[in-house]
């Protein structure tokens, strides 16, 4: 799973991206021979149990290249290895497994820099962990100033007990200009996400979250006092095939998720909301490297603007996370259709750079072809073609741990107003997702 929003990159990474290629030593010679013995290889911090746990293969049993790849796959989505091998030996009749590891970086200081399309760029400093105690708990904390300033604290732990159960838990305080509802914002939110897997690919759980916002003026709040406490609750279902985490190449990732606002507090929010996430990974089989993304995003929700969705709940379509090559925010409303398609290549596979002090990072590059098209609506008769708004361009895709992915997008779509420059850090449907909270 992905792990931050927005444009955060740590300037020395990116200044100095890597060239190399994940490897997986799987001889046909050795399907169906029995596993004699499995071996690990540079676990100098990562605990032996955080890649047992992720092996389908057993000693006593035959060795079969689907599994090898099937684990190679999901010890790649763990994100704390900067090199993944696994090697068959023969031994007379029967198999020895050899998982060899270059492990990413433990602990490292970074220059954050966080660039939106309200706000601008903002810079500061922080502390990341995507291998925190050797147990692959991500951790990470950060200030940044500038065109916004904020706080944020991340912690998860993505297996705990049972079949992958596990927490994510974000706090962020914030202190902005709200392009949407047009006032200075002072938030605080949590955000508290517990699921498990359902056998392999499904996963399931459930949500809690608390805002709260400030405005500087009236009628931006359902409250009085231009202070809105929001607790909200939610349940999903989802099912995860990707082949993996920074460079996926093949599968699905889809979601369906219902939050329900609990009115706790006088003149909160008091609304249902619905969100279906389709996320497609289709390789081009006559071109190695070429891969087609689909995305389409649909949010529904009852209630009105200013009696159960408070204004600045809106959400607003256009910008570098909805429909490039638009302004931030050209369209406003409290339901939203997002779709994108976007035409892959692989210039470099994720390789290995060896930085100073002994740190492993890697990272690859990717150049891509977009298009974008969306709506977003307040009432039902506002739902119609004319209504919808739409764009295209190209871009370059800096594959990283971590972020997954930092993206440099140039679009145009919107009449009269040329070409736009978009900056972002994820996946571009991540971030759209994380836009519903």
């Amino acid at each position: 799973m992905p792990r931050k929003s927005n444009f955060i990159i740590c300037m020395g990474v990116i200044l100095l991206l890597p060239s190399l290629a994940f490897h997986l030593c799987a001889q046909s010679d050795y399907e169906g021979k029995i596993i004699k013995e499995i071996r690990f290889e540079g676990l100098k911090r990562t605990k032996e149990y955080i890649v047992t746990r992720e092996l389908i293969s057993r000693v006593g049993e035959p060795c079969l290249k689907e599994n090898l790849d099937q684990e190679y796959q999901r010890i790649e989505l763990l994100d704390v290895f900067s090199k993944i091998d696994i090697n068959t030996q023969l031994d007379q009749d029967s198999v020895i497994v050899i998982y060899r590891f270059v492990e990413t970086f433990p602990i490292l200081p970074s220059i954050s820099f966080k660039i939106s399309d309200e706000n601008g760029i903002s810079a500061g400093g922080g502390l990341k962990s995507p291998n925190l105690l050797g147990k692959d708990i991500f951790f990470a904390g950060r200030v940044v100033a500038g065109g916004e300033t904020e706080v944020e604290v991340w912690l998860e732990n993505p297996w705990i007990t049972g079949n992958h159960l596990g927490y994510k838990l974000e706090y962020y305080h914030r202190e902005r200009d709200n392009l949407i509802g047009d006032f200075n914002e002072s938030a605080d939110e949590f955000y508290l996400r517990i699921g498990s897997y359902l056998g392999r690919k499904g996963r399931i759980g459930g949500s809690l979250e608390f805002l709260r916002v400030r405005s500087d003026r009236d009628s931006v709040t359902l409250s009085p006092d231009n202070s809105d406490k929001v607790s909200r609750v939610g349940v999903y279902l989802g099912f995860d095939s990707r082949d993996s985490f920074s460079d996926t190449q093949r599968g699905w990732w889809n979601e369906i998720a219902y939050t329900r606002e609990i009115r706790f507090f006088e003149n909160s929010s008091d609304f249902n909301q619905l969100d279906i996430d389709i996320r497609r990974y289709q390789p081009i089989p006559f071109w190695n490297r070429h891969t087609l993304a689909l995305f389409s995003l649909l949010t529904l929700r009852t209630g009105e603007i200013g009696k159960e969705i408070a204004p600045w709940q809106q959400f607003g379509l256009g910008g570098t996370n909805t429909i490039r090559g638009w302004e931030f925010a050209s369209r406003k409303g409290i339901n939203q259709f997002i779709n994108t398609a976007e035409y892959r290549v692989t210039v470099v596979r994720p390789s290995l750079l060896q930085l100073p002090f002994g740190i492993d990072y890697r990272g690859g590059l990717q150049l891509a072809v977009f298009g974008d098209a969306g709506i977003v609506w307040s009432d039902a008769a506002e739902f119609k073609d004319q209504n919808f708004i739409a764009g295209g361009g190209f871009g370059i895709r800096f594959l990283l741990p971590i972020f997954g992915m930092a993206r440099v997008d140039f679009g145009w779509g919107q009449g009269g107003k040329g070409v736009f420059l978009h900056l972002g850090a994820f996946e571009k449907p991540l971030i759209a997702r994380r836009r519903v909270r």
